[in-house]
């Protein structure tokens, strides 16, 4: 067995993963918004390819607290509308906006929907993050008005969305306590039974027009990797350095995405994108509070009398 040295390693190089994964995902999704396919095609591909990586997995699951309510649930905010939520905002805006957007959103919505729900209070470390975050996101804004192109707003409320479904996941999850196996199953194996079906007969496709290589991108990173690898990634590293960590790792995704997106799709940022992530980078780190800086390994000196 591994001690708690070794897996608390093993957490970190998971969660810094999951921080790749993530940010790969928002520059993977801005191409496949703005080239051949539609956003709904990619949403069908993402789901069609994870349903298919966990049919071998079924027989694991732990049916006690993933009732069909909670299934629907779950498949409702974490499937399909979060994914054209996301791929929509690829649309109208670039990568930088997506990820000071989504991550910026999220700690705010998560707040209020565990207020709301398990009436935890923000403290004002946490109201003070939020605040901070809002700058960033304003400064995003502004940069849209100022710099951008016309209709970068519609993106913007797109993100929004994408970031409380997200959150609307992530508090369910916790409150019902499902595991990373059974809330993989709800989402990929019911919006593949449910909007496969719907994409076939009523969704615009150009899935035949499109070149292999890009129906090869989405499937593999969507489906395989964003989808399938990364929700047993964040899983694990949740378990053994604690949510709160690792969310801390996940606040350096809107800078990790920003810096992709120069390279692979020749994004330049302005100096108020990169003001905003910086912003909202600090404004996540403040609402999940000051414990994170506390050391992952125990210290092995005794206290002396």
């Amino acid at each position: 067995m591994n001690s708690p040295r070794n897996e608390s390693a093993i957490g970190i190089v998971a969660g810094l993963i999951t921080l790749c994964i993530f940010s790969g995902t928002l520059v993977v999704s801005r191409i496949g918004a703005t080239n051949t396919l539609t956003i709904y095609d990619v949403a069908a591909l993402r789901f069609g390819v994870a349903a298919v990586c966990v049919l071998p997995f079924l027989g694991m699951v732990k049916w006690e607290n993933l009732t069909w309510r909670r299934s629907f649930t779950l498949a409702l905010v974490g499937g399909a509308v979060f994914a054209l939520f996301l791929l929509g905002g690829f649309i109208f805006a670039p990568v930088a906006h997506g990820g000071i957007i989504v991550n910026g959103a999220m700690p705010i919505f998560a707040a209020i929907m565990t207020w709301l729900i398990f009436r935890e209070g923000l403290g004002l470390g946490k109201i003070a993050g939020v605040i901070i975050i809002l700058i960033g996101v304003a400064a995003t804004g502004w940069d849209a008005m100022e710099f951008g192109t016309p209709g970068q707003w519609r993106g913007h409320l797109l993100f929004l969305g994408a970031a409380a479904c997200n959150s609307g996941f992530l508090t369910a999850v916790r409150g019902w306590r499902i595991g990373a196996l059974e809330s993989l199953v709800a989402v990929m194996g019911l919006n593949s039974l449910i909007y496969l079906p719907i994409w076939i007969l009523f969704l615009p496709s150009s899935i035949h027009e499109a070149p292999w290589q890009e129906i090869a991108l989405q499937g593999v990173y969507q489906g395989i990797i964003a989808a399938f690898i990364a929700g047993f990634m964040i899983a694990y590293a949740a378990r053994t350095i604690g949510s709160t960590r690792q969310a801390a790792i996940m606040s350096g995704a809107p800078a990790m995405a920003l810096l992709m997106a120069i390279p692979l799709l020749n994004e330049i940022p302005s100096w108020l994108s990169v003001g905003g992530v910086i912003i909202v980078t600090i404004g996540i780190l403040m609402t999940l509070g000051l414990n994170i800086f506390k050391p992952v390994f125990p210290s092995n000196n005794k206290n002396k009398k």
